[in-house]
């Protein structure tokens, strides 16, 4: 027993020296290669440690690099400072609370407050009585967040977190956007109570005024009033609707804002609709010359006519066809046969065949013109038929139904497939009633001309087929009203003889 305790004994304390001579070497090891590595100058080039980027990096979303000339440093700001020399430091450093930063030798020095440009000065002169003959570097890693409060008209008011530097668009979009009472022309930031300046975000958003994006500051907050004075522009602009109106605007400050003129605008014909202190309403046409000068007005409609649809412009409309539709510019004479390949398409589903010019006549009486685009496109027909401005050109969609009606269950319209007879269209609308028969049918075309048929017949696009009463049905229904008519009759012969 005594033996096999010593065995035991004797074995641990070998395993323990063996892991004591390992961790031993590996140390040994490790400081040779250590000391095999070349020792660094101050001319070696180092990047920075991932690891001290880990907790912060980089943010992304920065509208432009920072300025440093600019930048006001606060807390929560960090930095890296670099110290070159014989050897090498890369200092993490982060703006405390108090708004100073923690130095090896030198202690708390403030940053809080100056900009980037001030703050490396200041931290060189502080260093420099520490480290003789060094290059020292100073770099932004990571700029603080701080809360902003935007409050007003906004979808979510309150304090939104975001990192410096940002602009107030920015906080608008954290904060949900405007409201549909919320003013985009007269935003107003804030220090404490005081209104610093106001921003006209429409200016910006629609004529590229970065001024009126401005970065705001620590401390500042964001308000947005209600709308005031709006007015609505429609017509040929970009951007027609409802703006806010600012005091001393005139009409071309509001169409500047609603994107300009389009190349079809009417500028010799636009009015100003606007209703009265007293709501009378009045028709105010503005000559091109006083655009400039004509004060807008609270309820304002400022209507920029389209100068195609006065009258000088020869056009026609065309509708269907599935191509081209709506005003087309026509040369004077111009024919129908030389209009026709300015259609650009023409699908197979109108019906070229029925085209149709609607002309008012000089008695206000419209004319309808039958034209047979097929024969035209094909060349067969000239197509002389002069066009003239107002003509609307009509071209139909082609009937893809086959009507069903009379003695069926579920009378009505059915999809028209190629080929098919009667029958299966009485078929797909339910099938003939008690009272149907199948083979007692008549068809009639889309123009109304009546043609027999029977459940064999084929039946093309947009015919109607009429499924008639059974002739059983007809003679009982006259057998019994023969028999109801000869009893009301022995009645009344009856009655009159006992009389």
């Amino acid at each position: 027993m005594r033996r096999s305790t010593l065995i035991v004994v004797v074995m641990v304390l070998l395993c323990a020296t063996a892991t004591q001579a390992q961790r031993t070497g590996t140390r040994r090891a490790t400081d040779r290669g250590k000391t095999a590595d070349p020792p660094r100058t101050a001319e070696t080039t180092t990047e920075i440690d991932p690891r001290l980027l880990e907790a912060e990096r980089i943010p992304s979303g920065l509208d432009r690099p920072v300025n440093p000339d600019t930048y006001i440093i606060g807390p929560a700001d960090r930095f890296v400072l670099y110290i070159r020399a014989s050897e090498e430091l890369e200092i993490v450093v982060t703006v405390l609370p108090e708004g100073s930063v923690l130095l090896p030798n030198v202690g708390p020095l403030r940053a809080a407050g100056l900009t980037i440009t001030e703050f490396r000065a200041t931290l060189r002169k502080a260093l420099g009585r520490y480290y003789r003959n060094v290059d020292i570097h100073c770099q932004l890693i990571s700029p603080r967040a701080f809360i902003v409060y935007v409050l007003g008209e906004v979808e979510n008011p309150g304090a939104v977190e975001l990192r410096s530097p940002f602009r107030i668009d920015a906080a608008i979009r954290a904060a949900g956007g405007l409201t549909d009472q919320g003013s985009s022309r007269s935003m107003e930031i804030r220090t404490d109570s005081t209104t610093v300046r106001r921003v006209d975000m429409q200016r910006f958003l629609r004529l590229g005024d970065m001024t009126e994006n401005p970065v705001l500051s620590e401390g500042q907050s964001v308000y947005v009033p209600p709308r005031g004075t709006f007015c609505t522009i429609i017509g040929e602009i970009w951007h027609g609707g409802v703006y806010e109106v600012h005091a001393g605007e005139t009409v071309q400050d509001i169409v500047d804002l609603a994107g300009g003129y389009t190349a079809t605008a009417a500028l010799d014909r636009v009015v100003v609709e606007r209703m009265g202190d007293a709501e009378q309403f009045s028709v105010i046409q503005i000559p091109p010359s006083e655009l400039a000068s004509t004060l807008v007005r609270l309820r304002d409609v400022i209507v920029i006519p389209d100068k195609r649809t006065f009258p000088g412009t020869r056009s026609v409309r065309v509708e269907g066809g599935q191509g081209r539709e709506g005003r087309v510019f026509i040369e004077e004479g111009e024919t129908i046969g030389n209009f026709v390949s300015r259609f650009v398409r023409l699908s197979d589903n109108h019906d070229l065949r029925n085209a149709v010019v609607e002309r008012e006549l000089a008695d206000g009486s419209i004319e309808f013109i039958p034209v047979d685009l097929t024969r035209v496109i094909s060349g067969a027909d000239p197509g002389e038929l002069v066009l003239q401005p107002g003509d609307v050109i009509s071209v139909p969609l082609v009937d893809n139904l086959v009507y069903v009606t009379g003695e069926v269950t579920e009378p009505g319209a059915v999809g028209f497939q190629r080929g098919l007879p009667a029958a299966r269209y009485i078929a797909l609308a339910g099938g003939p009633s008690q009272r149907g028969s199948i083979d007692r049918l008549e068809i009639f075309d889309a123009e109304g001309r009546k043609r027999s048929g029977n459940r064999d017949s084929l039946v093309y696009r947009g015919e109607t087929i009429l499924v008639r009463t059974k002739k059983s049905v007809i003679f009982t229904t006259l057998f019994f009203g023969f028999t109801s008519l000869a009893g009301l009759m022995i009645a009344v012969i009856a009655l009159a003889n006992t009389q």
